[in-house]
């Protein structure tokens, strides 16, 4: 992950795919249960019929109307705002980068909303900061407030000199995931600091409420995920490498505390695991690392043993998964692949069973990040190397 005259989607694209991935999925089996074909409604490239802001999209969020649309680029270095028509058509409302982001918008690589304004707290791997944003009411992005050690981005990618904790004070250099709750609390993975930073916020102004670092917890070693559960009660991070799950407990009135670390009673060990996250409505934990994906769940103590392997067949593992995405209710997830410039559909039939449905036909699109539920059966998926927003029906035959 070096910085190399400003041409950084090589970096932030391939953060997934530099780890030699090789095995991928190819002639994939499809389920014998009738599906209503997948529609594309929309196609959205960056800098044409009014679109701007894909420049190497990272992250796409709805907000809780589903008439607002948030992208991060990593290369416009921007947090982009669209309205969403009812015909689920794209109008861009205004994009936010440079000076009036205050320069910690560089190599924006993940977002989430926090509180109960659901403010926009975005992390920017290169500007090692997070910072928050709000939409007001003249549908213009606004900056609140934000966190950074400004140290200079040669120094942390160039020089190679440790940098110690007393320049790093706020162990936010090359964060890389943020997850939020509507407590207003959030929770960021650093890669580069190896830590999971908790954060506050209060009248839109973010402060460090906690850090943990990879001294205190060798799980943290290159932070690249992190996960909230919707009780809010746990938060895990993946720790690429350190090729293991930090699942911590959550207390309003205590410390994080460190639960656990996973695998735990698995007969294989996990290999670079790039993406943690819980699912709607459970406790149930997913790990993608670079060879499958794997579901745990909580046994009546709270500990968390491996349930099952998510596959595509019996013989054919999710092999090189970047992130998962869930629908409204749960019961629709899609797996992507950054690396394969893959989306593959499942549906969940009952407990930890499920059911692969097809794979989407993407269309050429190349490098899928991110993908955010308009409703339960329509789906925006961005593609990074494509620079584009794809807008789909009926993604799991509703």
């Amino acid at each position: 992950m070096l910085l190399a005259n400003r041409k950084r989607k090589p970096c932030l694209v391939g953060l997934f795919v530099a780890f030699g991935m090789s095995s991928l999925i190819a002639g994939c089996a499809t389920s014998d249960e009738p599906v209503e074909d997948t529609a594309l409604l929309h196609r959205y490239v960056d800098n044409q019929n009014g679109i701007d802001g894909l420049d190497n999209v990272r992250r796409l969020l709805f907000d809780d109307t589903d008439r607002i649309l948030y992208a991060v680029s990593a290369d416009d270095d921007a947090l982009t705002a669209y309205r969403v028509a009812d015909d689920n058509a794209l109008t861009m409302l205004d994009m936010i980068s440079g000076e009036r982001a205050r320069g910690t918008l560089i190599g924006a690589s993940d977002m989430t909303f926090s509180g109960a304004d659901r403010d926009i707290q975005v992390v920017s791997f290169y500007s090692g900061a997070v910072a928050q944003f709000r939409l007001d009411r003249s549908d213009k992005l606004i900056l609140q407030s934000d966190l950074s050690d400004q140290i200079d981005i040669q120094r942390v990618f160039k020089q190679g000199k440790p940098i110690s904790t007393q320049e790093d004070k706020l162990a936010l250099l090359g964060p890389y995931a943020i997850v939020g709750d509507a407590a207003g609390i959030s929770y960021v993975a650093a890669n580069v600091s190896q830590a999971l930073v908790q954060l506050t916020s209060s009248q839109g102004q973010l402060s460090t409420r906690q850090t943990i670092r990879v001294e205190q917890v060798n799980a943290l070693g290159g932070a690249v995920s992190v996960a909230q559960s919707d009780n809010g009660l746990k938060v895990a991070v993946a720790g690429m490498q350190a090729n293991q799950i930090a699942l911590f407990e959550v207390s309003d009135t205590q410390p994080l505390k460190l639960q656990q670390t996973l695998p735990v009673g698995y007969p294989k060990a996990l290999i670079e695991p790039v993406f943690v996250t819980f699912s709607p409505g459970t406790e149930r934990l997913f790990v993608a690392d670079k060879r499958s994906v794997f579901i745990y769940s909580p046994d009546p103590q709270g500990h968390y043993i491996p349930s099952t392997e998510l596959k595509v067949s019996d013989n054919q593992k999710l092999t090189a998964v970047s992130r998962l995405a869930f629908g409204p209710a749960g019961h629709c997830m899609l797996a992507l692949s950054e690396s394969a410039d893959q989306v593959y559909i499942f549906k969940r039939k009952s407990g930890t069973h499920w059911q692969y449905l097809s794979q989407l036909d993407v269309g050429g699109a190349q490098a899928p990040t991110s993908a955010a539920f308009i409703s339960q059966d329509k789906v925006a998926i961005s593609f990074a190397r494509s620079d584009a927003i794809y807008i789909y029906a009926n993604v799991c035959g509703q």
